[in-house]
């Protein structure tokens, strides 16, 4: 089965769905990638080399910490607020509500924020923010 979400496409062989000890238990989970459902917060603790994907759940708070030296790849536009540590990661995409929404250690030319879908984050530093 596939199910694709937003930037994110995650692979379900049978037998293969695991929800490891980065997600919540009501995220699905491959690896670093990590669907979270509707039914409460996301939760995401990404760990190991590989990139860090996560489609958070509409309506829900959603927290990720990325892994540094990984891309990190965060869609939490419809959560009620997102809370994004980039870990330092050379590549970090977040997709913020239009308020709500603080990334931390977000740095250099690929740290891209956008709040609501339209506008850009506000930046201090390494941290952006969706006002």
């Amino acid at each position: 089965m596939t199910k694709v979400l937003g930037l994110v496409v995650i692979v379900l062989a049978a037998g293969s769905v695991a929800v490891v000890a980065g997600c919540t238990s009501d995220s699905v989970c491959e690896g670093n990638s990590c669907a979270c459902s509707g039914t409460g917060p996301c939760t995401a603790t990404c760990s190991g080399s590989s990139p860090c994907h996560t489609q958070c759940a509409p309506g829900q708070p959603c927290d990720v910490m990325c892994v540094p030296g990984a891309e990190c790849h965060v869609e939490c536009e419809s959560s009620s607020r997102c809370d994004v540590d980039c870990a330092n990661s050379p590549q970090c995409h977040v997709t913020c509500p239009a308020t709500g929404c603080n990334v931390t250690n977000c740095v250099g030319a690929d740290c891209v924020v956008t709040c609501g879908l339209t506008g850009v984050g506000t930046a201090s530093g390494t941290t952006v923010s969706c006002p």
